[in-house]
Protein backbone atom coordinates (compact mmCIF):
# COMPACT_ATOMS: atom_id res chain seq x y z
CA UNK A 1 0.00 0.00 0.00
CA UNK A 2 1.64 3.71 -1.20
CA UNK A 3 2.85 5.46 2.09
CA UNK A 4 0.39 8.09 2.68
CA UNK A 5 1.68 11.39 1.70
CA UNK A 6 2.33 14.52 4.56
CA UNK A 7 -0.45 17.31 4.22
CA UNK A 8 -0.20 20.86 5.11
CA UNK A 9 0.11 24.23 3.57
CA UNK A 10 2.01 24.76 0.32
CA UNK A 11 5.02 27.07 1.16
CA UNK A 12 4.18 29.09 -1.76
CA UNK A 13 0.50 29.14 -3.05
CA UNK A 14 -0.82 28.52 0.38
CA UNK A 15 -3.29 25.81 -0.37
CA UNK A 16 -3.44 23.21 1.71
CA UNK A 17 -3.34 19.54 0.88
CA UNK A 18 -1.21 16.53 -0.07
CA UNK A 19 2.41 17.80 -0.62
CA UNK A 20 5.01 16.35 -2.43
CA UNK A 21 8.62 16.47 -2.07
CA UNK A 22 10.77 19.02 -3.32
CA UNK A 23 14.29 18.11 -3.86
CA UNK A 24 16.49 21.20 -2.85
CA UNK A 25 18.57 21.58 -5.28
CA UNK A 26 16.77 19.86 -8.14
CA UNK A 27 17.66 15.77 -7.99
CA UNK A 28 19.43 16.08 -11.62
CA UNK A 29 21.78 18.59 -9.61
CA UNK A 30 23.65 16.25 -8.42
CA UNK A 31 20.63 16.05 -5.67
CA UNK A 32 20.48 12.08 -5.25
CA UNK A 33 22.57 11.25 -2.79
CA UNK A 34 21.50 9.87 0.71
CA UNK A 35 21.83 12.62 3.28
CA UNK A 36 21.28 13.08 7.09
CA UNK A 37 18.67 15.04 7.70
CA UNK A 38 18.29 17.48 10.30
CA UNK A 39 16.54 20.51 10.83
CA UNK A 40 18.47 23.75 11.55
CA UNK A 41 16.70 24.68 14.90
CA UNK A 42 17.60 20.93 15.88
CA UNK A 43 21.53 21.39 15.09
CA UNK A 44 23.37 21.85 18.29
CA UNK A 45 25.64 24.97 17.49
CA UNK A 46 28.32 23.02 19.35
CA UNK A 47 28.96 20.66 16.58
CA UNK A 48 32.49 20.82 15.44
CA UNK A 49 33.84 20.82 11.63
CA UNK A 50 34.88 17.38 12.35
CA UNK A 51 31.83 15.83 14.38
CA UNK A 52 29.16 13.92 12.67
CA UNK A 53 25.10 15.29 12.78
CA UNK A 54 22.60 12.45 13.66
CA UNK A 55 19.67 12.21 12.66
CA UNK A 56 17.51 10.47 9.69
CA UNK A 57 18.98 9.42 7.24
CA UNK A 58 17.11 10.50 3.74
CA UNK A 59 17.90 8.10 0.92
CA UNK A 60 16.34 10.65 -1.90
CA UNK A 61 18.52 13.43 -1.52
CA UNK A 62 18.20 16.62 0.74
CA UNK A 63 14.67 18.18 0.44
CA UNK A 64 11.50 18.59 2.30
CA UNK A 65 7.81 18.13 1.00
CA UNK A 66 6.91 21.39 1.00
CA UNK A 67 5.08 21.81 -2.55
CA UNK A 68 1.79 21.28 -3.49
CA UNK A 69 2.05 18.90 -6.93
CA UNK A 70 0.92 22.34 -9.18
CA UNK A 71 3.67 24.67 -7.74
CA UNK A 72 6.24 21.90 -7.62
CA UNK A 73 5.29 20.62 -11.53
CA UNK A 74 5.26 24.51 -12.59
CA UNK A 75 8.49 25.27 -11.26
CA UNK A 76 10.17 22.51 -11.76
CA UNK A 77 8.91 22.21 -15.56
CA UNK A 78 10.04 26.46 -16.51
CA UNK A 79 13.25 26.32 -14.40
CA UNK A 80 14.74 23.22 -13.35
CA UNK A 81 16.33 22.45 -16.69
CA UNK A 82 18.40 25.57 -16.93
CA UNK A 83 19.02 24.93 -13.22
CA UNK A 84 20.80 21.71 -13.69
CA UNK A 85 22.81 23.10 -16.64
CA UNK A 86 24.29 26.00 -14.73
CA UNK A 87 24.96 23.18 -12.00
CA UNK A 88 26.80 21.07 -14.06
CA UNK A 89 28.98 24.10 -15.83
CA UNK A 90 30.18 24.82 -12.00
CA UNK A 91 31.24 21.47 -11.26
CA UNK A 92 33.01 21.45 -14.66
CA UNK A 93 34.71 24.64 -13.66
CA UNK A 94 35.68 23.20 -10.23
CA UNK A 95 36.92 20.15 -11.84
CA UNK A 96 38.43 21.51 -14.14
CA UNK A 97 40.24 23.89 -11.96
CA UNK A 98 41.02 20.70 -9.20
CA UNK A 99 38.57 22.70 -6.78
CA UNK A 100 40.94 25.90 -6.73
CA UNK A 101 39.87 28.53 -9.97
CA UNK A 102 42.14 31.26 -9.84
CA UNK A 103 40.48 32.27 -13.56
CA UNK A 104 37.36 34.18 -14.11
CA UNK A 105 35.07 31.87 -16.39
CA UNK A 106 32.51 32.37 -18.70
CA UNK A 107 29.39 30.96 -18.25
CA UNK A 108 26.84 30.36 -20.72
CA UNK A 109 23.10 30.40 -18.95
CA UNK A 110 19.56 31.90 -19.05
CA UNK A 111 19.61 34.10 -16.02
CA UNK A 112 16.12 34.92 -15.33
CA UNK A 113 14.84 30.74 -14.83
CA UNK A 114 17.97 30.29 -12.50
CA UNK A 115 17.31 32.79 -10.27
CA UNK A 116 14.20 31.73 -9.79
CA UNK A 117 14.88 28.33 -9.34
CA UNK A 118 16.70 29.93 -6.08
CA UNK A 119 13.81 31.46 -5.25
CA UNK A 120 11.24 28.77 -5.53
CA UNK A 121 14.23 26.52 -3.04
CA UNK A 122 14.44 29.33 -0.93
CA UNK A 123 10.38 29.10 -0.08
CA UNK A 124 11.08 25.53 1.31
CA UNK A 125 13.74 26.17 3.50
CA UNK A 126 11.52 28.41 4.99
CA UNK A 127 8.55 28.39 6.88
CA UNK A 128 4.67 27.77 5.32
CA UNK A 129 3.99 31.63 6.51
CA UNK A 130 6.60 33.18 4.77
CA UNK A 131 5.11 33.72 1.51
CA UNK A 132 2.88 35.51 3.49
CA UNK A 133 4.92 38.86 4.01
CA UNK A 134 6.64 37.82 0.83
CA UNK A 135 3.95 38.08 -1.83
CA UNK A 136 5.89 40.06 -4.30
CA UNK A 137 8.33 36.80 -4.30
CA UNK A 138 5.29 34.49 -4.75
CA UNK A 139 4.40 36.41 -7.83
CA UNK A 140 8.03 36.55 -8.88
CA UNK A 141 7.81 32.29 -8.69
CA UNK A 142 4.77 31.80 -10.20
CA UNK A 143 5.06 33.68 -13.02
CA UNK A 144 7.20 32.48 -15.09
CA UNK A 145 8.09 35.74 -17.30
CA UNK A 146 7.91 38.50 -14.30
CA UNK A 147 10.88 40.24 -14.46
CA UNK A 148 13.00 42.41 -11.11
CA UNK A 149 12.03 42.47 -7.43
CA UNK A 150 12.22 45.12 -4.88
CA UNK A 151 15.58 46.29 -3.97
CA UNK A 152 15.35 44.62 -0.40
CA UNK A 153 15.65 41.14 -2.02
CA UNK A 154 19.21 40.25 -2.79
CA UNK A 155 20.91 36.70 -4.22
CA UNK A 156 24.46 35.86 -3.85
CA UNK A 157 26.43 32.51 -4.70
CA UNK A 158 29.46 31.15 -4.06
CA UNK A 159 31.05 27.94 -4.84
CA UNK A 160 31.29 25.30 -2.46
CA UNK A 161 33.30 21.68 -2.68
CA UNK A 162 33.94 21.61 0.88
CA UNK A 163 31.84 21.40 4.47
CA UNK A 164 28.79 20.51 5.46
CA UNK A 165 25.33 21.08 3.79
CA UNK A 166 23.11 23.38 4.59
CA UNK A 167 19.16 24.53 4.07
CA UNK A 168 18.23 27.31 6.35
CA UNK A 169 15.85 29.57 7.01
CA UNK A 170 15.54 33.46 7.60
CA UNK A 171 18.40 34.04 9.96
CA UNK A 172 19.37 37.20 11.95
CA UNK A 173 23.21 37.34 11.52
CA UNK A 174 25.21 40.21 14.40
CA UNK A 175 27.93 41.52 12.99
CA UNK A 176 30.29 42.29 15.98
CA UNK A 177 32.03 44.20 14.52
CA UNK A 178 29.82 46.89 12.94
CA UNK A 179 26.90 45.93 14.98
CA UNK A 180 24.54 45.37 11.91
CA UNK A 181 21.80 42.50 11.68
CA UNK A 182 21.76 40.45 8.76
CA UNK A 183 18.66 38.83 7.65
CA UNK A 184 19.78 35.60 5.77
CA UNK A 185 18.33 32.38 4.16
CA UNK A 186 21.09 29.44 3.15
CA UNK A 187 21.49 26.45 0.69
CA UNK A 188 24.55 24.79 0.12
CA UNK A 189 25.00 21.59 -1.88
CA UNK A 190 28.04 21.44 -4.28
CA UNK A 191 28.61 23.03 -6.60
CA UNK A 192 26.84 25.93 -5.47
CA UNK A 193 25.66 27.76 -1.79
CA UNK A 194 23.32 30.20 -2.35
CA UNK A 195 22.75 33.11 -0.20
CA UNK A 196 19.14 35.46 0.21
CA UNK A 197 18.97 38.18 1.92
CA UNK A 198 16.17 41.03 2.85
CA UNK A 199 16.53 44.24 3.18
CA UNK A 200 20.07 43.80 4.81
CA UNK A 201 23.75 43.27 3.70
CA UNK A 202 25.41 40.05 2.92
CA UNK A 203 26.94 38.68 5.84
CA UNK A 204 30.47 38.12 3.60
CA UNK A 205 31.81 40.38 1.43
CA UNK A 206 33.53 37.42 -1.18
CA UNK A 207 29.88 36.49 -1.72
CA UNK A 208 28.89 37.30 -5.46
CA UNK A 209 25.95 38.88 -6.36
CA UNK A 210 23.35 37.85 -9.12
CA UNK A 211 20.22 39.67 -7.88
CA UNK A 212 20.57 41.01 -11.47
CA UNK A 213 19.89 38.05 -12.91
CA UNK A 214 16.04 39.05 -12.51
CA UNK A 215 16.19 41.89 -15.15
CA UNK A 216 16.57 39.35 -18.01
CA UNK A 217 13.46 37.79 -19.89
CA UNK A 218 13.01 34.60 -19.34
CA UNK A 219 13.96 33.39 -22.64
CA UNK A 220 17.47 35.21 -22.79
CA UNK A 221 20.89 33.77 -22.95
CA UNK A 222 23.69 35.16 -21.92
CA UNK A 223 26.94 34.18 -21.60
CA UNK A 224 29.27 36.10 -18.86
CA UNK A 225 32.01 36.23 -16.73
CA UNK A 226 31.29 35.03 -12.70
CA UNK A 227 34.17 35.25 -10.43
CA UNK A 228 32.80 33.23 -7.50
CA UNK A 229 34.74 32.52 -4.30
CA UNK A 230 34.90 29.05 -3.16
CA UNK A 231 34.19 29.47 0.49
CA UNK A 232 34.24 26.14 3.08
CA UNK A 233 31.11 25.80 5.21
CA UNK A 234 32.08 23.52 8.27
CA UNK A 235 29.75 24.37 10.47
CA UNK A 236 25.94 24.22 9.97
CA UNK A 237 25.90 28.02 10.68
CA UNK A 238 24.62 29.95 7.66
CA UNK A 239 27.24 32.67 6.92
CA UNK A 240 30.11 31.23 8.34
CA UNK A 241 32.91 30.80 5.73
CA UNK A 242 35.69 29.70 8.09
CA UNK A 243 38.81 27.13 7.61
CA UNK A 244 38.71 24.60 9.72
CA UNK A 245 41.97 25.86 11.11
CA UNK A 246 40.45 29.22 12.10
CA UNK A 247 37.11 27.53 13.43
CA UNK A 248 39.62 25.62 15.96
CA UNK A 249 41.92 29.03 17.04
CA UNK A 250 38.65 31.15 17.69
CA UNK A 251 37.14 28.04 19.68
CA UNK A 252 40.46 27.96 21.61
CA UNK A 253 40.43 31.63 22.58
CA UNK A 254 36.65 31.39 24.28
CA UNK A 255 37.17 31.39 27.76
CA UNK A 256 35.96 28.57 29.52
CA UNK A 257 33.08 28.38 31.36
CA UNK A 258 32.36 28.35 34.98
CA UNK A 259 30.98 25.27 36.58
Amino acid sequence: MPKKRPEGVCHICGQHGPLSFEHIPPRAAFNNRPVVTVKFAGIPLELGPDEVAKGPIQQRGMGYHTLCDKCNNDTGAWYGDQFVNWCYQGMKMLVRASGKPSLIYLNKLFPLPILKQIATMFFSVNSEIFRIPNEEMVRFVMNKNEKYLSPKYRFFVYYNTTGRFRASGSTGLLNVNTGKISVISEITYPPFGYVMTIASEPPDNRLFEITHFARYDYNEFKEMPLELSVLPTHLFIPGDYREKDQIYRDAAMQPEEEN
